[in-house]
C-alpha cells in the first residue's frame, strides 16, 4: 500500500471511530432527575416520573437514560428550581409553589377558589393565562414535560368546617399566603410550618385543623390525628401542580428530535396522572373514614361560599402583590368561565 493509500485508510478510520464515538457518546447521555418525596412506585406522581424515565430510554434507543433521585438526596425541595437554573441537575418533579418567590406569577398555582375540580385544573394547562407563566418559567430556567396536578381538603379536630364562618377563633394551617389571607379575614388564626410538623402540631392541640394535599394527609398519616375530613373528591378550593420539568441548559443541548420525544412522553402521561391524582383523593378520604374521622364531601353550595370569600380577598390580594397580576387573574377566570 502506498503512502496516499495509507493516507486515505488512515482519514476513513478515523471518520469511523468519530462517527462511532459520537454514536456512543449519544447513547450514554444520562440525565438527572430530582424529587423530593420517597421513592413510592404506588405513588401517581412517582409513578409517572418512573414511566416517563423508562419510555423516554425506550423511544431514545437507550440514548437518553434518566436517573432518579428521591428524598432531596440530590438538592433541597425549596431550592429545585435554582438547581434547574444552573443547570445542576437536567429534571426534576417540582411543586412549582416553591418558585413563586422568584416568578411571582406562579403563585397562580395555589390560588385558592380559582377552580372548582380537577378537570377544571386539567383544562387549565392549555389556557392562555398558563401560556404567560411557561413563558417566564422558560425565562428563568425550566420547562414543562409533563403536567400533573393534586389536590386537597381540609382536616380538622374540634369541629367540620363547611364555610369561611366556621373557621373563625381556629388557628389552621393554611396552602400557601392567600390563603392565610383570606382566612384571616374570618377571623382565624394562620401558623405556617413544614408538613413533617402537622402531625405533632394537631397531636398536640397547636393546630385545629389544616388544609394541604391529598398526597401529603396520606404520606403523613393526618387521619390517625384528626376527628373531622372535608374531602376534595367532587369541589375543592385547593388546587396545585408538580409537573416534569426540564432545566433549560440541558434542553437546549438536545437535538430537535430528541425534545419531540420527550414532550410527547410527558404529554402522553398526563391523562393517566389526572386519573392518579383523582384515585388519591378517593385513596385519602378512605383512610381517615377508617380511622373513624367524619368525612364529608365539599358540596359545590359550601364551594360557592368559599368561592366568594376567595374572590373578596385572595383574589385582590394577587391583583395587588403580583406583577400583572390583574391582567393574569382576568384571563385565567374569563378561561375557567368557557
Amino acid at each position: 500500500m502506498n503512502f496516499s493509500a495509507k493516507k486515505c485508510s488512515a482519514i476513513l478510520v478515523a471518520g469511523v471511530v468519530s462517527v462511532f464515538g459520537s454514536a456512543a457518546m449519544a447513547q450514554t447521555l444520562n440525565l438527572k432527575m430530582a424529587h423530593q418525596w420517597p421513592q413510592d412506585e404506588s405513588d401517581y406522581v412517582i409513578a409517572t416520573g418512573i414511566k416517563f424515565a423508562q419510555e423516554v430510554e425506550k423511544r431514545t434507543n437507550g440514548q437518553i437514560k434518566i436517573s432518579m433521585f428521591p428524598a432531596e438526596s440530590l438538592v433541597k425541595a425549596g431550592a429545585t428550581h435554582t438547581a434547574l437554573k444552573n443547570g445542576s441537575i437536567d429534571l426534576a418533579i417540582y411543586p412549582y409553589i416553591y418558585s413563586a418567590g422568584a416568578i411571582p406569577q406562579m403563585n397562580m398555582v395555589l390560588l385558592p377558589g380559582l377552580w372548582r375540580t380537577h378537570d377544571d385544573v386539567f383544562a387549565f394547562r392549555k389556557s392562555e393565562a398558563w401560556k404567560r407563566i411557561e413563558e417566564k418559567a422558560e425565562a428563568y430556567g425550566f420547562k414543562t414535560l409533563s403536567w400533573i396536578q393534586i389536590s386537597g381538603g381540609v382536616a380538622t379536630t374540634g369541629k367540620p368546617v363547611h364555610e369561611p364562618a366556621d373557621v373563625s377563633g381556629m388557628k389552621l394551617r393554611a396552602a400557601g399566603k392567600f390563603m392565610e389571607y383570606a382566612l384571616q379575614k374570618a377571623g382565624a388564626t394562620t401558623v405556617s410550618m413544614p408538613s413533617s410538623e402537622n402531625y405533632s402540631a394537631m397531636q398536640t392541640g397547636l393546630l385545629d385543623g389544616m388544609w394541604t394535599s391529598s398526597g401529603s394527609f396520606g404520606a403523613f398519616r393526618m387521619y390517625e390525628v384528626a376527628k373531622f375530613y372535608n374531602s376534595p373528591e367532587d369541589f375543592s378550593v385547593y388546587f396545585t401542580i408538580e409537573p416534569i420539568a426540564i432545566s433549560m441548559k440541558t434542553w437546549n443541548k438536545l437535538s430537535p428530535e430528541q425534545q419531540k420525544i420527550l414532550l410527547e412522553v410527558g404529554q402522553s402521561l398526563e391523562q393517566a396522572a389526572l386519573e392518579g391524582a383523582k384515585h388519591e383523593d378517593t385513596r385519602v378520604a378512605q383512610l381517615f373514614a377508617n380511622q373513624g374521622a367524619k368525612v364529608e364531601k365539599m358540596s359545590e353550595a359550601d364551594w360557592k361560599k368559599w368561592q366568594a370569600w376567595f374572590q373578596q380577598y385572595s383574589f385582590e390580594k394577587f391583583k395587588a402583590d403580583i406583577p400583572d397580576g390583574e391582567a393574569l387573574l382576568n384571563a385565567a377566570t374569563r378561561e375557567a368561565a368557557q
